[in-house]
């Protein structure tokens, strides 16, 4: 195989991604991957004529061994695994804080940020399904590629899984959120509710006015007072009466 100046020009392109095709008949695979432990993208092109891979390497290519071929595979695979095992272990943390009653602080923002990875690590996993998938459907090493194609399927799937958890938190973190608001409005609600009255009472008796009512009758600031509390109490036994008709979802299924 020939590294020719066209295909020079297109493999200096840095937005390269994962990908096989046919390029002016020239069967070529290209993988771009990010290694965690390393901290650097890896950028390999493989050439394939008859049953012989070639890697490129300084412009041009060179015969290189099927099992080194697939243990290129296999690190990047690995990579992904890696990540996918990092996102879960953030994931299981943060499931973790929640079933304690606890809320995460930042959450929204750093979810944001999180999705984001495990979405770039799901891209990076379905480019190289789709470009594996694609060489093994020409390639006479279809069988040898049979095992790694699968461990990439098996490996996006858990990546998809991870970002289904990371919405479910996501959710849950809004419905938290909404019903401690929920449960904010309803107090002030019940609290307007049980001093309305009673800012009525002092208002209508706090009246600079001649033939106030009850002015002249004897203890009658007891007697308002006596209504005042009869009032809170009135409004405090409602509250509590709702309150424990509210029974939370483990109660309701031991209750069963």
């Amino acid at each position: 195989m020939v590294c020719d100046e066209n295909l020079s020009k297109f493999l200096a392109n840095k937005n390269l991604n994962t990908l096989y095709m046919d390029f002016l008949g020239q069967k070529i695979l290209i993988l771009n991957s990010y290694s965690s432990k390393t901290k650097k993208a890896n950028f390999s092109v493989f050439g394939f004529e008859d049953d012989t891979i070639f890697k490129l390497e300084n412009a041009q290519f060179k015969p290189f061994s099927l099992n080194d071929f697939l243990s290129t595979i296999r690190a990047i695979l690995e990579d992904c695994k890696n990540e996918n095992a990092y996102f879960e272990r953030i994931l299981e943390r943060k499931e973790n804080i929640l079933l304690k009653g606890n809320l995460i602080k930042n959450f929204f923002k750093k979810s944001f940020i999180l999705k984001q990875k495990i979405n770039k690590n799901l891209k990076n996993l379905s480019l190289l399904d789709e470009a594996l998938n694609l060489s093994a459907g020409t390639s006479p090493h279809k069988k040898a590629l049979k095992p790694i194609i699968f461990a990439v399927g098996v490996t996006l799937k858990n990546n998809k899984e991870i970002i289904t958890r990371l919405n479910e938190i996501h959710l849950l973190m809004s419905a938290i959120k909404n019903e401690k608001m929920n449960q904010s409005l309803y107090f002030l609600s019940i609290l307007s509710a049980i001093f309305l009255p009673l800012n009525l009472i002092v208002g209508f008796f706090g009246m600079n006015t001649n033939d106030l009512f009850l002015s002249n009758v004897k203890h009658a600031t007891w007697y308002v007072f006596a209504l005042i509390c009869f009032i809170l109490l009135s409004g405090l036994i409602v509250y509590r009466k709702k309150r424990k008709k509210e029974l939370e979802f483990e109660d309701k299924i031991l209750n069963k």
